[in-house]
């Protein structure tokens, strides 16, 4: 075929490294496909965006296996190197939420090749954060924010998502509330929040539940929840179980649409880009950029 140079960019240790058993069936398919493939590890954050920037032009096709977070690195990467072609998503990670919504094959990583192979280009939103960084289904502050980035990794290799949920749990009795002033759309709202995302997904952490019909990953629109400090235990525990089951009528609990969020807050605050850590300042400016990458599903 003509135009069949694929890069493979993997993460050797994401989720349980399900992928050392497997890299070698993944990299026939698609040699047998008639892939020329280049293969490249990953040894730290940030690699996957170097990559693309260095070699991506000179590919016709680039494939990610690992998790969300290497995902997230990889279309930085094609955003800031101006390439348009469509890519690959081998999920290996822990959670895998993004592949999730999309029905990407999370458990058989031959099949998942295999599927990319002979999938369809299936354009997604991307949000970006501020002025130079991305994220490809959620950008997230407060409560178990630290804990996607803070959970050691061989822990997650251990426990899988128990893991995430455990360093939640250690983190409940140091959660402070963050007064943030968040502009949308049509409405600005003001508040102590304990918890605040902008997303494009109907899953987060594993925990947080959007229902598939209120979620559309190509309609240039981002969903945001915002959770106030809650007043007593019982708020807590009312808030808790609606975002677990997706019914947003607790009063802590405010859910939108928006094409783009400013965040205000009163010092510079850690987010969350995909699980990976992102900085924001005191004024955080979010878009939605619109279809702007291509998944092969």
């Amino acid at each position: 075929m003509e135009g069949n140079k694929l890069l493979l960019i993997i993460n050797p240790v994401s989720g349980r490294m399900k992928i050392s058993s497997a890299a070698f069936e993944i990299i026939r398919v698609f040699s047998d496909a008639g892939w020329l493939v280049t293969v490249q590890m990953t040894n730290g954050r940030g690699d996957a965006t170097r990559m693309v920037e260095r070699l991506g032009a000179g590919f016709d096709r680039i494939v990610f296996c690992g998790g969300d977070g290497t995902l997230n690195e990889g279309i930085l990467g094609l955003l800031r190197a101006g390439l348009d072609m469509p890519i690959g998503y081998i999920p290996c990670g822990t959670t895998n939420d993004f592949a999730a919504g999309l029905g990407l094959e999370r458990e058989n990583l031959k099949t998942a090749a295999e599927r990319i192979v002979t999938g369809t280009p299936r354009p997604i939103d991307v949000g970006a954060f501020g002025a130079d960084r991305s994220f490809s289904y959620i950008a997230s502050f407060g409560a178990f924010t630290g804990t996607s980035y803070s959970v050691p990794q061989a822990s997650k290799n251990a426990l899988g998502h128990l893991a995430y949920i455990l360093e939640g749990v250690r983190d409940l009795p140091h959660i402070r509330p963050i007064h943030a002033r968040v502009i949308l759309d049509d409405r600005t709202v003001e508040d102590d929040f304990i918890f605040g995302s902008v997303s494009n997904a109907t899953s987060i952490g594993g925990v947080v539940k959007l229902d598939s019909d209120k979620v559309d990953f190509s309609d240039g629109i981002f969903e945001v929840i915002l959770v106030r400090n809650p007043r007593s235990a019982m708020e807590i525990s009312k808030a808790l179980l609606a975002l677990q089951t997706g019914r947003y009528e607790d009063s802590c609990i405010r859910f939108y649409h928006t094409t783009g969020a400013v965040v205000e807050m009163e010092q510079p605050t850690a987010w969350a880009l995909d699980g990976e850590y992102g900085m924001g300042s005191c004024r955080t400016e979010i878009r939605v950029l619109h279809n702007a990458v291509r998944i092969l599903v």
